[in-house]
């Protein structure tokens, strides 16, 4: 009779830890589980923010293309400007002959 107790509190024992470790197994795969949905989270967040980062670089780069185009543009009309001030200038210079020529 103590021989079955005995073998029945090495089972209850050995019960509680097969029990035990399964729970804690269970706790681990929930733990993996909610581990692997955070990296998933995170991997389209980064996914999201190098789109985004793309699409900013696209841009910038077009800013670039018109900013260039502009300066282009912005110095030829300041060489026109410049060419316009010195024919002025000689329009200015032959006035003053043709008027030195008449005082004479």
């Amino acid at each position: 009779m103590g021989f079955l107790i005995l073998l029945l509190v090495i089972l209850s024992v050995l019960n509680w830890r097969l029990i035990h470790q399964h729970q804690h197994l269970l706790n681990e795969a929930n733990a993996q589980i909610e581990l692997q949905t955070q990296v998933d989270a995170l991997e389209l967040n980064l996914q999201k923010t190098l789109e985004i980062m793309q699409d900013l670089a696209k841009k910038m780069q077009l800013q670039q293309e018109v900013l260039d185009l502009t300066a282009l543009k912005l110095n030829q009309v300041e060489q026109q400007n410049a060419d316009l001030v010195g024919l002025v200038s000689d329009l200015v210079g032959l006035k003053e002959s043709q008027r030195m020529i008449k005082k004479l």
